[in-house]
């Protein structure tokens, strides 16, 4: 499992058929927050237990409007 830092390149891995991130799927983004925990984002799924939660970015600087699990992510 591939973990990411603040400020690196992904996109949506090639394997993520989730419907909703077809907008952005394919582009790269940009991560511009990690949480690993509730205190750290409200949307953050207690059973993930520490898996990264990130907010993203486009190229164009348009904020991605759903965060995204390390698992759901590759290397841009």
């Amino acid at each position: 499992m591939n973990y990411f830092k603040k400020g690196q390149w992904v996109k949506v891995a090639e394997d993520n058929d989730n419907d909703n991130y077809d907008s952005f799927r394919g582009k790269r983004l940009k991560i511009i927050h990690v949480a690993r925990n509730i205190n750290e984002h409200p949307g953050y799924d207690e059973g993930m237990e520490g898996m990264p939660l990130y907010d993203l970015e486009d190229e164009q600087g348009n904020i991605i409007d759903c965060s995204l699990y390390a698992y759901e992510l590759e290397k841009a």
